[in-house]
């Protein structure tokens, strides 16, 4: 598939067929990630690759459990359970009530992004460079992203978990960040519909 087709082609997909993805395949996406461009080139990127039952069906858990109890942190967002409030109007915050998680019970695998910040950059530069591995770690899920699609797979960017919870268990040292999981499988649906974007006049600004 073309660059260009496999970026405007790809879709979040949340149903996935029980087809077990071939390990040549994976490999393929574990490689793409790896070739991401990343900060003096310091790769600050870990993958597991988790593909039984068990494992999915407590990723599954611990996820719901979350979701649940409003602890669920995403880039910015903070999705929790609507409370009432004497006014009518509910707590602040994109509500996860309808958003099912049941695909994480049947998508074949699974794989965990962990990032490894840097511990050895001089008290000075710390703060402008601290997040410099959750950009590397960004672009090499958008490789596994493109990759898969590329290979006739679905994926989906995960990240509506509790980190701490889901690292204890895949027994992730806490020095390090579990920043998504990314799922793949075979689509079990048809394509999802394109959630649109917004002109690119509107962001896109020169200077000569």
């Amino acid at each position: 598939m073309e660059l260009f087709e496999a970026i405007r082609e790809r879709r979040s997909y949340r149903s996935f067929s029980n087809k077990q993805v071939e390990d040549s395949k994976i490999d393929t996406i574990l490689e793409a990630a790896n070739m991401a461009p990343s900060p003096a080139n310091s790769q600050p990127w870990e993958f597991i690759v988790i593909s039984g039952d068990t494992a999915r069906e407590q990723l599954y858990r611990l996820s719901k459990t979350a979701m649940e109890n409003g602890t669920i942190e995403v880039h910015g967002f903070s999705y929790v359970r609507p409370v009432p409030t004497e006014d009518g109007i509910g707590e602040e915050g994109k509500s996860s009530a309808g958003y099912s998680l049941e695909f994480l019970l049947r998508v074949p695998t699974v794989i965990a992004v962990v990032g490894l910040p840097r511990t050895g950059i001089r008290q000075t530069m710390r703060e402008r460079v601290k997040d410099g591995y959750k950009y590397a770690c960004a672009a090499a899920i958008q490789n596994m992203l493109l990759a898969a699609q590329a290979q006739g797979l679905g994926s989906l960017w995960f990240t509506l978990f509790d980190a701490h919870l889901v690292s204890q268990y895949l027994h992730i040292d806490s020095a390090k960040h579990l920043v998504a999981l990314v799922c793949i499988g075979y689509p079990d649906d048809p394509k999802p519909r394109f959630p649109g974007r917004s002109s690119l006049a509107n962001k896109v600004k020169r200077f000569d």
